[in-house]
């Protein structure tokens, strides 16, 4: 069976799985380590593992939050070599958002 499409986002809906923003600090402000650098902090989240995920600069090539693992919301791993991953604060989607993160208009016809 092939893998879902799920539509990228602007925004977080859910736990944000397809979220595809440019955020890139923590909730307290650690800006975050690229996905595919493993300093300061050594991972297995690397565009090459989770190619699914995008492996461009809306997927895990840049150092954006995002949600690989079915987190509760996006995070990243932190640049601080004290503190290894943080969530991140990113915009959450309205109810009526389509895929693009921007409000749907209801139209009378």
């Amino acid at each position: 069976m092939p893998p879902t499409i799920v539509p990228e986002l602007t925004c977080a809906s859910g736990e944000g799985i397809a979220y595809r923003g440019t955020v890139a600090v923590t909730e307290s402000g650690k800006t975050c380590q690229s996905w595919s650098s493993q300093t300061p902090h050594k991972h297995n989240r690397t565009p090459d593992n989770y190619p699914c995920k995008g492996t461009d600069k809306l997927g895990l090539d840049n150092n954006y939050c995002r949600n690989p693992d079915n987190e509760r919301q996006p995070w990243c791993y932190t640049t601080d070599p004290e503190t290894r991953w943080e969530y991140c604060s990113v915009p959450k989607c309205s109810n009526a958002s389509g895929p693009s993160g921007k409000e749907l208009q209801m139209v009378k016809v």
